[in-house]
């Protein structure tokens, strides 16, 4: 149809170019061939009028056809942006359901998980106490070795045994584990005498002499009791060295220590209280108390740089304990946003020796966005790749042993390589311990990008109102379940094997609670009073 109309028009407008150049030759007497050109001329300005004016209708076809597109792709760009927020709003419904649901199990996976952790520690120290009894007890005291003239007064103080004495006739009928029982008490009464002769005799002062100078004059007994008053009065000082781009100079991380202040005003530094900190159990409650000031140190640093961030270290034997890793896990859960500011820090050995639960720890705290630092390297014999895997993104090593030798150094590759290693891995390598600038060329030359030490600038005392001024800023706390009660200021330091958390489960089921109470309580929920109480 529209091509029979287009034959019709184009046959109109040759019949009208026709008749007016026929009456202008036979009426105007117009020339044959100026008649022509007028016909042609009039036709050429119809066909190109008929044209534009097609050009003209199409145009508009087009433009309401594509007003109908644009408007119908309005109402499905609506559609789907209803669509899209409807599915958000039912992710976000079945992730609070599942959250909902699911929360109360972790919890009690994660607090069934510190008490296992606790059981095997407690077991492991009652089967090396069983081992030494055992030792102890079938060892004749006349084969102990002589310690000077202790061992005239030890053999004097217990009687000698021999392995062919003969029982008495009603011991015969005496069950295993009597006379197990019994044994262990005979072994426990000798290491106690023991115990007693050693404090007399002149071996203690020789065994005492290993004590930091800041303790002189101080007995173990007494160094272990000013740290516990220092750590109990919060007598804590927090400093930090920053950590330093190179050749920029620019401080991208600040590394944060804790120095202890004695009842004289001496200032401890770690190098002086954490063997004995560590050995009387006190670093957990330390290592909160520095975590807390860290966090807060952190949040002033990222009000005003966000580039900035803080280096807090913490010791390997506090993950070991099920108070302090709940703790450390809640804690920082709360701060969460701080995540991409603060690194955690612990020392090669502490590394080298992590229990697989506390590797666990480690990997809680990695799934909630926070890294770890490894310092205090003595040799290079590491692995790169297993220090990523368990969220590793920064090693410090001493500048002496960077420079050394490799042999020296204990590395499989030369100094001058890790580096670039390490940075294959995502692992930040810092340099410390600088001094002179020298130093800085020779790490220069070594592609080193990040450097601490005197040089740059020595360890700074953290101002009291910045820590108040940051405790005044609005932050999320902690779960109060999690947090571990402050004990009371201890005149005396820990025992050497306190009962753990283990013991203390086994020994609430031996007792065992009326059945009713159990229903109503809950298993959680005496999970969680029997931590919080042995926190």
């Amino acid at each position: 149809m529209p091509r029979s109309g287009s034959f019709f028009v184009a046959l109109c407008m040759v019949t009208i170019a026709v008749s007016v150049a026929a009456l202008a030759y036979l009426v105007a007497n117009v020339e044959a061939g100026f008649s022509t050109a007028i016909g042609f001329g009039l036709l050429l300005a119809m066909v190109i009028g008929h044209l534009g004016s097609q050009r003209s209708g199409d145009r508009l076809v087009v433009e309401a056809r594509l007003a109908d597109l644009t408007r119908v792709t309005g109402d499905v760009a609506r559609d789907m942006t209803e669509l899209a927020r409807r599915v958000e709003r039912f992710e976000t419904m079945a992730m609070d359901k599942a959250r909902a649901a699911t929360e109360p199990i972790a919890e009690e996976i994660g607090q069934l998980g510190a008490l296992v952790k606790q059981f095997a520690e407690t077991l492991q120290v009652h089967e090396a106490a069983i081992v030494r009894a055992t030792a102890v007890a079938v060892q004749p005291a006349a084969a102990l070795p002589p310690v000077g003239p202790l061992a005239a007064s030890l053999s004097a103080a217990v009687p000698a045994t021999s392995p062919d004495t003969e029982l008495p006739p009603q011991a015969a009928d005496v069950p295993v584990a009597a006379a197990t029982q019994a044994q262990g008490a005979n072994s426990q009464r000798l290491i106690e005498t023991l115990r007693q002769r050693l404090d007399r005799s002149d071996l203690a002062p020789a065994l005492e002499a290993v004590l930091p100078d800041v303790f002189d004059g101080l007995s173990r007994a007494e160094a272990v009791a000013s740290i516990t008053a220092a750590i109990d009065s919060r007598r804590i000082d927090l400093y930090l060295q920053p950590i330093v781009t190179l050749p920029q100079r620019k401080v991208r991380w600040y590394q944060a220590s804790v120095r202890l202040r004695s009842a004289d005003g001496d200032l401890l530094l770690p190098s002086d209280y954490r063997e004995l900190a560590e050995t009387a159990g006190l670093m957990p409650a330390l290592d909160v108390e520095a975590l807390g000031r860290c966090i807060q140190v952190v949040r002033r640093l990222t009000s005003r740089n966000r580039d900035v961030g803080l280096v807090c270290d913490l010791a390997g034997v506090s993950l070991g304990d099920a108070a302090f890793s709940t703790e450390l896990v809640a804690l920082l859960d709360a701060n969460r946003a701080l995540a991409g500011s603060l690194v955690l820090g612990f020392r090669q050995d502490a590394v080298r020796n992590l229990s697989p639960l506390d590797i666990e720890t480690l990997g809680a705290l990695s799934d909630l966005g926070f890294r770890f630092a490894m310092d205090g390297v003595g040799d290079l014999r590491i692995e790169p790749r297993d220090l990523a895997e368990k969220g590793f993104r920064q090693i410090k090593v001493p500048a002496d042993l960077m420079l050394a030798r490799a042999g020296a150094a204990g590395a499989a590759i030369h100094p001058a390589d890790l580096a670039g290693l390490f940075a294959r891995y995502g692992i930040d390598f810092v340099v410390e311990g600088i001094e002179t600038e020298p130093l800085v060329v020779d790490l220069l030359d070594y592609e080193v990008k990040f450097a601490q030490g005197p040089l740059f600038s020595p360890p700074r005392p953290v101002r009291a109102e910045v820590l108040s001024e940051a405790a005044a800023a609005p932050a999320p706390q902690p779960a109060p379940a999690a947090r571990a009660p402050r004990s009371e200021p201890r005149a005396e330091p820990r025992p050497a094997e306190p009962q753990s958390l283990g013991a203390a489960a086994l020994a609430l089921g031996a007792v065992g609670a009326p059945r009713e109470a159990r229903r109503a309580g809950g298993i959680g929920q005496g999970l969680r009073a029997l931590i919080r109480e042995r926190s």
